[in-house]
């Protein structure tokens, strides 16, 4: 079993490792904001199978936007046959 980051595999987006909890006695306690990731199955019209991605909800929004998983991995520079 292969560990991986926690990063979108379309957009790239990482958690956010700056956020901070203030409390009500004002401390500032670190926290890690992780992006929300979701597992996805797309069909993909140039390999003519479907491609498994670990996908960010914006993510999927923009291939919504793009009309399909090609566009959008074209957009962003992505080679789908990895996956």
């Amino acid at each position: 079993m292969e560990m991986r980051a926690r990063i979108c595999d379309l957009t790239g987006k990482r958690p956010n490792r700056q956020a901070r909890v203030v409390t009500f006695s004002h401390k500032r306690i670190k926290k890690v904001q992780h992006v929300n990731l979701q597992k996805k199955k797309f069909y993909s019209e140039e390999l003519g199978r479907n491609v498994k991605l670990r996908i960010s909800t914006k993510g999927i929004k923009t291939v919504t936007k793009y009309n399909g998983i090609d566009a959008a991995a074209k957009k962003f520079g992505v080679d789908l046959s990895k996956f």
